[in-house]
């Protein structure tokens, strides 16, 4: 039969180890967490060099006019 010192000290024993897997998983998520949006963050980037590489041209834009004449035949 165990006393009730011993079982005090398990009791403590399972609340420490509960509360460090606990501040494990919690550090796990987070540092998943910060892993994932940095991978975002350099996709974004990414996607706005391209988009910004790609449509910085130095040409501009030619504007075309075409004239049509028309004949106009006056009534006798």
């Amino acid at each position: 039969m165990a006393t009730t010192k011993r079982d005090r000290q398990r009791a403590n024993r399972e609340l420490r180890q509960a509360e460090l897997k606990k501040q494990q998983t919690r550090a796990k998520i987070k540092s998943r967490t910060i892993r994932w949006s940095k991978i975002g963050l350099v996709v974004v980037v990414l996607f706005f060099l391209s988009n910004l590489i790609l449509n910085s041209s130095d040409d501009e834009p030619v504007l075309t006019t075409t004239t049509t004449l028309v004949e106009t035949t006056e009534a006798p």
